[in-house]
């Protein structure tokens, strides 16, 4: 098999997403498709029958439609990228592993809940001129092992603080901003959110800025509703307040936007996301005059970069 610059381009977002759909491929590569991903299901099924890509399973089927399958690099996609000097996500692989994974829905859904987000973050960097230095996924987060103890609880243990993803994007000339996302798909209770809200605000104020180098940080909160935005907002001031850790408040916003719906400059610029100190909605990167309306409230002041250009190629 030839591989074309467009299974070129498969491979690379697929090593850095680690899992994506054939709806996440065509809205990153394919944005102006409208053929309900069959452009992109026929490569990846190219690709896959050639041993480059390995498809995992079928999530839940949908009310309309298939159920659609996730895919991550086979071994021979893996050669093949490291072979040009393209740096492996994941350098730790085992197929079997792989497939237990994609056999846990709550995980596999959740993960690629984030990845809408990352995959929205990357769009934006296609089509204006913003950067991602770098991006880390949960899985890579995981080997860092940050670990620290939460304020204000009695019974509190060390514990680890793995955001769903950490990136970096750096908008025009104005400095990098660094995100930590937490999507929530409104399955925790309030004592756990409260509990991770604890431990955030201080990895925040402790060994986040040794561990990334950085004295800036914006934690993304992404929710389904806006009645579980503002639920999660009225959680997090009132354990930002019991444990005296509001001098961190700034870092925190929220939104009830959707990553797949809503295009990526509105998702990223526009004042779609609550503040806790703010009574009007701020985007969470500053607007560019030039290119989105100034009338849009700027974002949060504490924010990060870390790492290098991401290698990439469009079609």
């Amino acid at each position: 098999m030839r591989i074309t610059a467009v299974d070129d381009s498969i491979l690379r977002a697929v090593n850095q997403f680690h899992y994506m759909t054939a709806a996440q491929v065509s809205r990153l590569l394919y944005p102006d498709a409208h053929d309900d991903n069959r452009y992109a299901q026929r490569r990846l099924r190219r690709l896959t029958e050639a041993g480059y890509i390995m498809r995992l399973r079928e999530l839940p089927a949908p009310r309309v439609g298939s159920a659609p399958h996730v895919f991550t690099l086979a071994d021979k996609g893996r050669h093949y990228l490291s072979g040009h000097g393209v740096g492996l996500s994941n350098a730790y692989f085992r197929p079997s592993e792989e497939r237990r994974k994609a056999q846990d829905n709550p995980f596999m859904e959740h993960t690629l809940a984030a990845v809408d987000v990352l995959v929205a973050a990357e769009s934006l960097c296609r089509t204006m001129r913003v950067s991602m230095p770098r991006m880390l996924s949960e899985r890579q987060l995981k080997r860092t092992n940050v670990r620290v103890t939460p304020a204000g609880h009695e019974d509190a243990r060390p514990v680890a603080v793995i955001p769903d993803a950490w990136f970096e994007l750096q908008a025009f000339d104005d400095p990098p901003v660094a995100i930590a996302l937490e999507l929530d798909r409104s399955t925790e209770h309030q004592k756990h959110w409260r509990r991770k809200i604890a431990a955030l605000a201080a990895w925040a104020e402790g060994p986040y800025r040794s561990a990334f180098d950085s004295d800036n940080l914006t934690v993304a909160v992404v929710t389904p509703t806006p009645q579980r935005r503002d639920q999660l907002a009225a959680w997090t001031t009132q354990e930002l307040d019991a444990t005296g850790s509001t001098h961190v408040v700034d870092i925190f916003l929220f939104t009830d936007a959707s990553p797949v719906t809503t295009p990526p400059e509105r998702f990223f610029f526009e004042p779609l996301w609550l503040s806790l100190t703010s009574s009007a909605p701020v985007g969470l990167l500053d607007p560019p005059e030039e290119e989105v309306s100034s009338s849009a409230p700027a974002g949060p002041p504490y924010k990060y970069n870390l790492g290098r250009p991401v290698e990439r190629e469009i079609e």
